[in-house]
């Protein structure tokens, strides 16, 4: 058995995320990416400003709530990839992808990526991306993303990219669409502007730890 195939725990529901329920998914976003992957996070801020993009869709905030309470979020999120020739081919971006710790292991992250690949099947978008640890990724069936052609910024053309990775939603969606991928640029946001949201939330210690990517 793999992780994506982990029975989710009963009584577990995927629907679109409610604007009176953002702060909720905030602060769930904050306390699973905190002092994960550096210290302290801005995955919660990229969030509340990723909802205010015009070409956000409510579909493509998709919360776990398990009695009553957010435990899990997924989103989606306009990207495309930049060809020679000019042509941008539009996708999506999947992430960030959150599970509350005391939630982790029980099978609400691989629902909550089942639930957005089929809704962005639905909505018509050809294909997904995202970053991540392969190791995890392959199992939803997501392949590296230089099979295709795809680069990631900064990323020589020469060199793969293993945690940049893609899902052709249609078959030969990719075929043909090698480029540069472009991801929002809200992605990177920081600044003053992150301080001020951050100090809304009640403070933690920021702790550099072993493993983390920065």
């Amino acid at each position: 058995m793999t992780v994506a195939d982990i029975t989710p725990i009963p009584g577990l529901t995927l629907r679109p995320e409610r604007p009176e329920e953002y702060r909720e998914t905030e602060e769930v976003t904050r306390e699973a990416f905190y002092n994960r992957y550096a210290p302290g996070t801005t995955t919660h801020y990229v969030l509340h400003l990723l909802r205010k993009d015009p070409a956000f869709e409510p579909w493509h905030s998709i919360v776990a709530e398990y009695d009553g309470a957010v435990i899990g979020h997924i989103l989606l999120s306009p990207a495309f990839i930049r060809r020679e020739s000019g042509e941008d081919v539009p996708v999506l971006t999947i992430g960030p992808v959150t599970v509350l710790p005391a939630a982790a292991l029980r099978g609400v992250g691989s629902a909550l990526m089942r639930e957005a690949m089929a809704r962005a099947r639905e909505h018509g978008a050809p294909a997904v991306v995202l970053t991540g640890n392969p190791a995890y990724y392959r199992r939803f069936g997501f392949v590296s993303a230089s099979r295709f052609g795809i680069r990631y910024p900064g990323v020589p053309a020469d060199r793969e990219a293993a945690f940049f990775m893609a899902y052709p939603l249609e078959d030969g969606a990719l075929d043909g669409c090698g480029g540069l991928y472009e991801a929002s640029p809200l992605f990177e946001a920081d600044g003053p502007e992150f301080d001020a949201f951050d100090a809304t939330f009640p403070p933690r210690r920021k702790l550099k730890l072993p493993g983390q990517l920065v």
